[in-house]
């Protein structure tokens, strides 16, 4: 469905909302964990995110930046927190330097530079894991995990009198427990997914399929550093989460194109999981 111009899709429990168009523009808001990942343009509702996930600098991806943080200026709200792969945070810091010169304005810009490997805390009960993917330029996966708190083996079956005593008394009786939720790999070749298996067990993985058929062969969509549908279906059988998401779509592939590939080529037993985002 579109809503406001953008494309929406909700799986496993999340809305996915924005534009993910191949060499053209991405940014995509999910509002339940508050997070706003990448920014080609500023699109309709990108101004309220305070937290934003980019990983990788090509224009398509990152071109709106400037003009969202000077559109929040203007309207009187702080900088959001802007995590950016930790190779691109001198010259972002360059770029809006000259353009705090050309506007003359006081651009405040809060860059957080990230290495892969590195844990994020990006909300209330949220943590990002960043991983390293395989792009031209230097680029980052986003995996975002739940935090919740269970109750340590060796308290089990204890009368609650006891376990009220001992947290009365700072014994530690959680232990905290991640559940992937969300994985957003941005542009990357197939091997992200072969290197790190256990994404394919997120609840919902967004992965990027740029060519669709022969228009556009492996090999040159490899040397561009993206992924073609001939590579991502036989890995697309190990997938084990709620919803497969597919994005990035060139342009010279349609909507229709790409879903009927899916309904024909992909694995039966993963079929009804795999979405293309509109």
């Amino acid at each position: 469905m579109t809503r406001r111009g953008l494309s929406e899709l909700k799986v496993g429990g999340l809305t996915l909302r924005g534009v993910a168009k191949g060499g053209v523009e991405t940014s995509l808001m999910v509002p339940e964990f508050k997070l706003l990942f990448d920014v080609g343009q500023v699109v309709s509702g990108a101004q309220s995110f305070d937290r934003i996930l980019i990983s990788h600098g090509h224009a398509d991806h990152l071109g709106g930046l400037h003009y969202l943080i000077s559109q929040r200026h203007l309207q009187d709200r702080p900088p959001p927190v802007v995590h950016v792969p930790a190779e691109i945070e001198a010259p972002l810091r360059v770029i809006f330097g000259a353009w705090r010169e050309i506007e003359d304005f006081d651009l405040t810009v809060d860059l957080r530079p990230v290495q892969p490997g590195d844990d994020l805390d990006v909300g209330k009960d949220l943590r990002a894991r960043a991983l390293r993917t395989t792009h031209r330029v230097p680029s980052l996966a986003y995996c975002v995990d739940r935090i919740t708190h269970k109750l340590k083996v060796e308290f089990h079956g204890r009368p609650r009198e006891e376990l009220v005593a001992a947290k009365a008394a700072g014994v530690e009786l959680t232990s905290p427990v991640r559940a992937p939720q969300l994985c957003v790999t941005g542009d990357t070749q197939i091997e992200f997914l072969q290197a790190h298996p256990e994404v394919l067990g997120v609840r919902v993985l967004v992965h990027e399929v740029t060519s669709w058929d022969e228009r556009r062969s492996v090999e040159q969509t490899r040397h561009w550093g993206h992924t073609h549908v001939d590579e991502m279906i036989p890995v697309s059988e190990g997938f084990t989460g709620e919803a497969l998401v597919l994005v990035h779509r060139s342009m010279r592939h349609s909507l229709e194109e790409a879903r009927a590939v899916v309904a024909a080529r992909f694995p039966a037993s993963v079929r009804d999981r795999v979405h293309v985002f509109a």
